[in-house]
């Protein structure tokens, strides 16, 4: 990733789950001391909504309560009609809603007929019994852009780049002379080279890797690690979470049924460097790759898996 120049300030924030960096060009004394301000209402505000290790969370409230009606915040509305949205969008293979198992250690997808309940007028839902909301990281980046629109549209912000663990948003230019972010992405294999880097104006980009959910490398995906790249962060971490969980095939298969913008680059168990997206892109926005296959869309976005070289 390119590193801050002296026309950027960076800004680090932390909550349980991963530490934030928001980098920002330089500004007043007072604006500086907002951000820090904002940065970490904001942070501080999501983590004690969304997460699982904080006990008075919103999120374990609702899943304490399944079965029973239960207010719901606005915020926490949005990210369960997103969720919603991105298990119907992915034909029911990204799963929120799980079973409770005998212990809390041990969870099974619930089935897409099996879903929670929203009464908009009295702000409420209604998990069904038995039942626990995992969100699989959709909060998380769902609160970065959230962040990024308020720097860029109230507080005016023109450019900027915002990265939490595999999850990074950029905006604007990254220099006075105009120039796009070059962001790297890391290699798994070797941590002090990269597979490539990818050329963004604007726009967003997730990388997973199954391993970081199956900490004894017990995973049945050939995906070793993958990056999704668009304009959306949200559609960019689901995709790659559901490329890293289904595999390859499957995974690149509903990618491009279902996404028209996503494009990706997938390192399999097997150190093979898959591209998919379109030939042109591939020439102008991603940089230093070694690829061994290509699966070209066209240029509308359109593009059958079986058919790709």
């Amino acid at each position: 990733m390119t590193m801050p120049t002296n026309a950027f300030l960076p800004f680090h924030f932390q909550t349980m789950d991963s530490a934030i960096e928001l980098l920002l060009p330089l500004g007043e004394q007072q604006q500086q001391l907002r951000i820090h301000e904002i940065g970490n209402e904001w942070f501080g505000r999501e983590e004690r909504r969304f997460s699982h290790r904080h006990p008075d969370s919103e999120i374990n409230l609702l899943n304490t309560l399944a079965g029973e009606s239960c207010l719901v915040s606005n915020a926490m509305l949005e990210v369960l009609f997103l969720a919603e949205m991105y298990q119907a969008l992915t034909d029911g293979n990204y799963t929120p809603l799980l079973y409770k198992g005998e212990t809390t250690l041990t969870h099974s997808p619930a089935p897409a007929t099996q879903c929670w309940r929203v009464n908009p007028t009295t702000k409420s839902v209604m998990l069904p019994e038995h039942t626990t909301i995992h969100l699989q990281g959709l909060d998380k980046s769902w609160s970065l852009k959230r962040l990024t629109d308020y720097l860029k549209k109230t507080l005016s912000i023109s450019r900027g780049r915002l990265l939490s663990q595999g999850d990074v948003t950029v905006w604007g230019p990254s220099s006075a002379e105009q120039e796009p972010w070059m962001i790297g992405i890391q290699n798994p294999w070797n941590e002090d080279t990269k597979l490539g880097a990818i050329v963004m104006p604007e726009g967003a980009l997730s990388t997973y890797s199954p391993f970081e959910d199956y900490k004894d490398g017990d995973s049945s995906s050939d995906v070793l690690q993958c990056t999704v790249a668009g304009q959306d962060l949200v559609a960019c971490h689901v995709w790659a979470r559901l490329l890293g969980s289904l595999g390859l095939e499957a995974g690149l298969s509903l990618l491009a049924k279902r996404s028209d913008t996503c494009e990706a680059i997938v390192l399999t168990k097997q150190n093979e460097l898959h591209y998919f997206g379109r030939e042109t892109s591939l020439r102008h926005r991603w940089l230093d790759l070694h690829v061994d296959h290509y699966h070209f869309r066209d240029e509308q976005g359109k593009g059958d898996v079986d058919s790709f070289n």
